[in-house]
Parts: C-alpha cells; sequence; structure tokens
C-alpha cells in the first residue's frame, strides 16, 4: 500500500485500487477483500491522495475562482444599485436645499420691505 500511494509499484501500472493493492502485495484478490481494515485505511488514503492530487487541485481551483468571480459580480451590483440610490437621496436633499434657500431669501426680502422693522444691534457687556 505504501509504494502504491508514494507512486512507486513494482507489479503495477500504480492505479490506485484494490486489484493493484493484491498484486503488489502478492495475495490474490479475494485475499485482500477479506482484510476490512486494511481496505477502509487504503480508501482513505485513497480518497486524500485523490483530493490533494494536482489535477483535483487545479479543478478546485477553477471551482472557488468561478465561485469568487459569482460573488463579485453579485457584490458588484449590489454596490452599483446602493450608489444610484444615494445619488436619488444627494439630489433630493440638494433640491430641497435650494427650496429652504429661496424661502429664507423670499423671508429676508420681506423683511426688508416691511416698514415697521427694525434691526437694533445688541451690544455685548464689556
Amino acid at each position: 500500500m505504501k509504494r502504491l500511494l508514494a507512486g512507486r509499484p513494482e507489479r503495477t501500472d500504480g492505479a490506485l485500487t484494490i486489484a493493484n493493492l493484491a498484486r503488489e502485495a502478492g495475495v490474490s484478490r479475494a485475499t485482500a477483500n477479506r482484510a476490512g481494515d486494511l481496505l477502509a485505511e487504503f480508501r482513505a488514503a485513497e480518497a486524500r491522495h485523490r483530493r490533494s492530487s494536482p489535477q483535483a487541485l487545479k479543478e478546485r481551483i477553477r471551482a472557488l475562482e468561478a465561485e469568487l468571480r459569482a460573488v463579485r459580480g453579485a457584490e458588484i451590483a449590489d454596490l452599483r444599485a446602493l450608489a444610484r440610490m444615494l445619488a436619488q437621496h444627494i439630489q433630493v436633499l440638494t433640491l430641497q436645499v435650494a427650496e429652504r434657500d429661496a424661502v429664507i431669501d423670499g423671508l429676508q426680502t420681506e423683511l426688508a420691505r416691511s416698514v415697521d422693522a427694525r434691526v437694533v444691534p445688541l451690544r455685548r457687556p464689556p
């Protein structure tokens, strides 16, 4: 099993199969199948090897990059929607400020025209 997992088979093509495990060990397939604990250990080691193989890692990288692109795309769409909403709020606030300034100017003009209006400057005590 160690030779197969290390990639140095002596009697087989090196594929991680139960038949190759039996051939490398020099026993029949039936004998290998009776060693349940050994087969479980071999299957677990084979699964770890499969997950850590360069091809498996490249596939995992591709999958993660695709997932990242999808998440980034969704985030960018959310940010664009937020920017549009904030621009609308800014526009409303700008109009409200302009309206308020117009009311203030109107009140100041009306006050200046008023005959009874007297402005008395306040002096600060010494």
